[in-house]
């Protein structure tokens, strides 16, 4: 029951909480709220990069240590219940890596349609050039594909704003997908705590910069709110698949291979993520680079810390037990 109510936790967490640190900014301006304390320049972009640093960090250490394990030891029981076949091919390293060029696939082709169904008028800026000047970020000499939170929209609520901010949002709904199931397929609730925390630390600071950013925009606020509606929900989705795929009334074969391939895919997913969503977009930005490092850093051993603590208390219950058990015999 408590690894239930630990996924429903997480439901809330990446579904309500981040549509309300979305929304706020959004209904704030539309109020005429001043936000000028959270607008993205100087140490505030700092601030905001080494946040999304950090979760990068976090999001990682929880691929290589929870996830990929998990599923390596989830295909290892499969091979043993001669429920899964053996191919002599090292199957969990091969679906992690078919997530990662499946994302990589979807991400390129989300940006040539942000690209050309976008109409651009005479005057606007390529959707490259604007990733790499807005916000700061540095004029390195190569291009930035990057299209998620860091897209800029037109400020005059035209259609080609709205037309990349509803593709913005399809993108990062590809990533929350797969992140969702990935935390409802997680077999231990302090897994679920963990990939809750790795996921809660980067989507809610991509939430408010969203918010931010569109309410500062010419999009209309119930479009705004409506797109972060879509952007909160799909997380939880991706939680009840993941929880429908672990549905203990499954038959067994059937619920092996299905976590083998659907946990290999998203841990393949978050990786892309962590790679080419965060670490690459984050260096061009033209802040200190040794921060960044740093907060990545700091991610890593906070979770590697979290790991150990966890660890040692099951230790120390173990022990416990033991000990009360033992203690009638003395």
């Amino acid at each position: 029951m408590s690894l239930l109510i630990s996924k429903i936790v997480s439901m809330i967490g990446l579904g309500l909480i981040t549509w309300i640190i979305g929304v706020i900014p959004i209904l704030g301006v539309n109020r005429g709220w001043s936000l000028k304390i959270l607008d993205q320049s100087g140490n505030k972009n700092l601030f905001y990069s080494m946040l999304l640093c950090f979760g990068g960090g976090v999001i990682l250490t929880s691929c290589l240590t929870h996830m990929l394990p998990d599923v390596r030891e989830i295909y290892m029981a499969a091979l043993e219940a001669g429920s899964f076949p053996n191919t002599g091919l090292e199957i969990p390293e091969i679906f992690v890596l078919a997530g990662f060029l499946l994302i990589y696939i979807i991400e390129e082709i989300a940006h040539i349609l942000v690209d050309k169904c976008a109409p651009k008028r005479d005057g606007s800026v390529n959707l490259e050039k604007v990733d790499q000047n807005d916000n700061g970020e540095k004029d390195g000499g190569h291009v930035n594909h990057g299209h998620s939170h860091d897209i800029d929209l037109d400020g005059n609520g035209s259609f080609e704003a709205v037309a990349r901010g509803f593709l913005v949002i399809l993108a990062l709904c590809i990533h929350d997908l797969f992140e969702g199931i990935a935390l409802g397929v997680a077999r231990q609730e302090s897994a679920v705590w963990f990939l809750l925390l790795a996921f809660a630390s980067h989507k809610w600071v991509i939430s408010a910069c969203l918010g931010v950013k569109w309410s500062s925009s010419g999009i209309k606020a119930l479009i705004s709110v409506l797109y972060i509606s879509t952007f909160c929900i799909v997380s939880p989705i991706g939680i009840g698949i993941g929880m429908a795929l672990t549905d203990p009334n499954q038959e067994g074969e059937l619920m092996n291979a299905s976590l083998i391939i659907v946990q290999g895919i998203a841990t393949g997913s978050l990786l892309y993520v962590t790679f080419f969503e965060i670490l690459e977009k984050e260096r061009q930005k033209d802040v200190s680079g040794i921060a960044q490092a740093l907060s990545f850093s700091a991610g890593y051993v906070f979770m590697v810390l979290l790991g150990l603590a966890e660890v040692q208390s099951e230790e120390q219950e173990s022990v416990g037990g033991g000990n009360f058990t033992i203690k009638p015999f003395v």
